[in-house]
């Protein structure tokens, strides 16, 4: 006969399993008629950037020039982040209704909550972005460089359309989300907590611009690497997909950090999925909710069942 405790594990399993199913029910119920808006967002991300980007592409003349390629890299990344975040400014600032009903907390932002704190943590956090895009970054994109690498097709004639953009991005979600997910968990450890993840975790309530506020080593080895390797380990990725890949991941970062759950976020499409919400526990808890784009890892490895236990609470209070 199995024992006991074997039992009680695999009922446990049972539990985190019915728990992520219901919540997937949940997550797509609640989106209403969003979910209309996120599908048309994706088709056109997919479908209609790239023919409107093809033109432009063909403009510039960097065709096999590592230094012009690391170059557009670091400007689409530049151009993304700060204009997601700008944006974000502006819905912070007008608190408008329509964006206000998707806040995830009661709490009021940080910088009603505690006006000096925030001034000092606002300094911080635009000093540490300034080196880890402005001097950081630009130096990691020149290795290939250095070791007389050309890691991506630049031809023409390879852009890519749909039928690759999409199960390639999705590769890269993929390898994206399992090294985010074992080097987050590592970096809550206490040593590397203690000295370098506990800056991150500043923001006990997350913000745009706290997606990318990290510690230069965390920022290597959980920003930049995790998103590097799938295209790297896919091969023969076309530059343009990079930069498509890009945009998605400092796009969902964002999202996932901005302190509201909109209901036509794209990134919450995907089956399995976390959410902004999702994130936001972990930094409110300091807890578990270690994934990225996907919640298996959580739910296999058990890092999300306390989360779990708390939209129970949250759903027979309400």
């Amino acid at each position: 006969m199995p024992s006991s405790t074997a039992s009680t594990g695999s009922n446990s399993e049972i539990e985190s399993m019915k728990d992520l199913l219901e919540n997937e029910e949940i997550r797509y119920v609640r989106k209403g008629y969003g979910l209309i808006s996120a599908i048309v967002i994706t088709l056109s991300f997919y479908f209609l950037v790239p023919e409107l980007a093809y033109p432009l592409y063909l403009m510039f003349p960097y065709k096999d020039n590592q230094l012009m390629i690391a170059l557009g890299t670091f400007l689409v990344h530049l151009a993304v982040f700060t204009i997601a975040n700008v944006t974000m400014y502006f819905i912070y600032h007008f608190e408008i209704p329509f964006f206000e009903r998707y806040k995830i907390s009661k709490e009021p932002w940080p910088w009603y909550k505690d006006p000096q704190k925030w001034n000092k943590q606002l300094k911080q956090t635009i000093k540490v972005l300034a080196f880890n895009q402005l001097v950081l970054m630009p130096l990691l994109l020149e290795i290939p460089l250095v070791l007389g690498i050309q890691p991506f097709v630049t031809d023409p004639g390879e852009f890519p359309t749909w039928k690759s953009l999409i199960p390639q991005t999705v590769f890269f979600m993929i390898v994206e989300d399992t090294l985010f997910y074992w080097g987050h968990r590592l970096f809550h450890t206490p040593a590397f907590y203690r000295r370098f993840h506990k800056w991150h975790h500043q923001y006990t309530s997350t913000i745009g611009i706290a997606s990318e506020y990290a510690h230069p080593l965390e920022f290597v080895m959980c920003n930049m690497l995790p998103s590097s390797m799938g295209p790297v380990l896919f091969g023969r990725c076309h530059i343009f997909t990079y930069w498509m890949w890009i945009v998605l991941r400092v796009c969902e970062t964002t999202d996932g950090h901005c302190g509201y759950e909109f209901s036509w976020s794209p990134f919450r499409l995907l089956p399995f999925s976390g959410s902004s919400n999702y994130h936001n526990y972990h930094h409110s808890h300091n807890l578990g909710n270690y994934g990225s784009f996907f919640t298996y890892w959580d739910t296999i490895c058990k890092t999300n069942t306390h989360y779990w236990r708390f939209l129970a609470k949250q759903e027979k209070s309400n």
